[in-house]
């Protein structure tokens, strides 16, 4: 494991911001007609931490910034990061109308092999439920896997209306690719019957790094670069032709399991150190500090990097790049901030090895360390 290395946004840092101007194009970058990102990852990853600068290979998955615009009749939406090229699943759920779900019934349009069923009530009365005075009305999934030619990924959109109770119409909205020809990088943003386009550039190695402590997803206030770009025509949200004005939009986003059943801790806006939320049934984002979304016009503040440092263990292994509460929850031994794996000294062997927790003596509070860790697999 080692530490993620810094890749920006070469037009502007993220704070003290630049105007919207223009329409993004929709290849994954994250354009200057953004404007600033309204919101940044404070967590580090639970799902895999990329080190892959592939266009399409992605060996893990994070969501480390969120930007949104309206243009040329569509809203856009750029979430920095990656995609594991598992299957892994971004959700996105939009609040941009009256009416909607606060919490996900179980009676919404089955789409992307039942994503909002599973999800959403079980009849029990649990289910996916947003914080307070975010009620979805739009939902979209997109992931990606390989395409077979060895060279990057097929990927795959689905939408749906979220009509306050339940039904309304949802569809697969059309497929895309990332690849890597010849030394060349391709993307091309997915095709589909209703105007929906989704590209992915999987190329960030920047952002967060793994784990379940605090992090920041723009390292040094610079924006992470590339992730996954989404255009949803505004018709699509207004569904009855209301003629909304699309003042007042809020996004949740988040990343997956394959098959919608676990919750990853990559949200926006941000769940500030803690592990995956697993059963997303079970997950109520009121009941989580702060907010777990961003709205259209927010400036992100400032975010604190992770500490990071090497980790040793008695076997000899050693990572780089990781938070202290990282390494202890490994029962490894964290050395300090900036250390790498050379620092690691081992010697000849721990001089009081029954002292386990370091305190110079074996007393009780040594055994029920030990106690405590029977039958772990060591590192």
């Amino acid at each position: 494991m080692q530490a993620k290395t810094v890749v920006g946004v070469a037009t502007a840092a993220i704070l003290g911001g630049f105007a919207s101007a223009g329409t993004p194009v929709t290849d994954g970058g994250l354009d200057a007609a953004y404007g600033p990102l309204a919101s940044i990852q404070n967590n580090s990853t639970g799902f895999g931490n990329n080190e892959n600068d592939h266009v399409g290979y992605a060996g893990g998955s994070e969501i480390d910034g969120g930007a949104m615009v309206i243009a040329n009749g569509s809203l856009f939406i750029h979430l920095g990061g990656n995609i594991e090229s598992n299957y892994n699943k971004i959700e996105v759920f939009i609040d941009a109308r009256d009416g909607g779900q606060n919490r996900i019934l179980g009676i919404n349009p089955d789409v992307s092999y039942g994503a909002l069923q599973r999800m959403g009530d079980d009849g029990s009365g649990n289910g996916l439920a947003f914080d307070a005075g975010f009620d979805a009305d739009f939902y979209l999934d997109f992931t990606c896997g390989d395409n077979d030619s060895g060279n990057g990924v097929y990927s795959y959109v689905n939408y749906a209306e979220l009509r306050t109770n339940g039904d309304g119409f949802g569809a697969y909205a059309g497929s895309g690719g990332s690849y890597n020809l010849d030394g060349v990088d391709y993307v091309d943003a997915s095709v589909g019957d209703y105007g929906i386009r989704v590209a992915l550039n999987n190329s960030n190695i920047g952002g967060v790094i793994s784990g379940d402590g605090t992090d920041c997803g723009a390292p040094d206030d610079v924006a992470v670069a590339t992730g996954i770009e989404i255009e949803i025509p505004l018709y699509l949200i207004d569904w009855d032709f209301e003629g909304l004005p699309f003042t007042d939009i809020k996004v949740c986003a988040f990343v997956s399991s394959s098959d919608h059943s676990y919750v990853s801790n990559q949200v926006l806006g941000g769940l500030d150190g803690m592990g995956s939320l697993g059963e997303p049934r079970n997950i109520n984002f009121e009941n989580i500090a702060g907010a777990q979304y961003f709205s259209l016009g927010d400036v992100a503040g400032p975010c604190i990097p992770a500490i990071i440092g090497a980790c040793c263990f008695a076997n000899g292994e050693c990572w780089e790049g990781v938070t202290a509460e990282h390494c202890d929850g490994n029962r490894g031994l964290w050395i300090g901030e900036d250390s790498i794996c050379e620092d690691c000294n081992l010697g000849g062997g721990n001089p009081c090895p029954t002292d386990i927790d370091g305190s110079g003596t074996t007393d009780v509070n040594d055994l029920l360390e030990l106690i405590g860790a029977f039958g772990a697999v060591c590192p």
